[in-house]
C-alpha cells in the first residue's frame, strides 16, 4: 500500500500561500478589483460544499475516502454525475475564490499548483485503482463523466 500526502494538506498549504504572499506583500500585479472580486465568495461556498456532498455519498456508501487506500465501491451519484473529482474540483474552486478574493496575480499560482498537482498526481493514481478494482464499470463511468466539470 503505497501512502501519499493527502490532497487536503496539499490544499491548506496553499491556502497558506495565498494568504501569506497577499499578508507579506509580495503580491505584485492586482488582476481583479472591485466588486468583482466577490464572486470569490461564490466559488468559496461552492467549493466548501462539494466535498462536504462527497464525503457524504461515500459514507452513505460506506466506502473510505482516504486516496491511497483500495476503493469498496464505486460512486456514481450525487456530485459524482457531474465530476469524477467533485472533492479536488470542490478544493479547487475554494482556493480560486480565495485567489480572486485578494485578487493578485501571485495568488492564482497556488490554484494552478493544486491543479496541476491533482492531475498529474492524484487523480491517475486514483483512477488506475478503480480500473483495477472495477474494471470495465469504470471505464463506462469515466468515457461518460468528465474529470473535471
Amino acid at each position: 500500500m503505497r501512502k501519499i500526502l493527502l490532497p487536503p494538506v496539499i490544499f491548506f498549504l496553499c491556502i497558506i500561500g495565498i494568504v501569506g504572499v497577499n499578508y507579506l506583500s509580495v503580491t505584485g500585479l492586482v488582476l481583479i478589483s472591485g466588486p468583482v472580486k466577490f464572486i470569490g465568495y461564490a466559488m468559496m461556498v461552492v467549493g466548501i460544499f462539494l466535498p462536504i456532498w462527497g464525503a457524504r455519498i461515500f459514507r452513505q456508501h460506506h466506502t473510505n475516502i482516504i486516496p491511497y487506500k483500495n476503493p469498496d465501491r464505486m460512486v456514481t451519484e450525487g456530485p459524482f454525475r457531474l465530476s469524477r473529482n467533485p472533492m479536488y474540483l470542490g478544493m479547487l474552486l475554494t482556493l480560486i475564490g480565495l485567489a480572486t478574493l485578494y485578487g493578485t496575480a501571485l495568488s492564482f499560482v497556488f490554484p494552478l499548483l493544486y491543479f496541476f498537482v491533482a492531475s498529474l498526481y492524484y487523480i491517475p493514481f486514483e483512477e488506475e485503482r478503480m480500473i483495477k478494482a472495477f474494471g470495465d464499470d469504470f471505464i463506462a463511468y469515466k468515457a461518460k463523466v468528465r474529470r473535471w466539470i
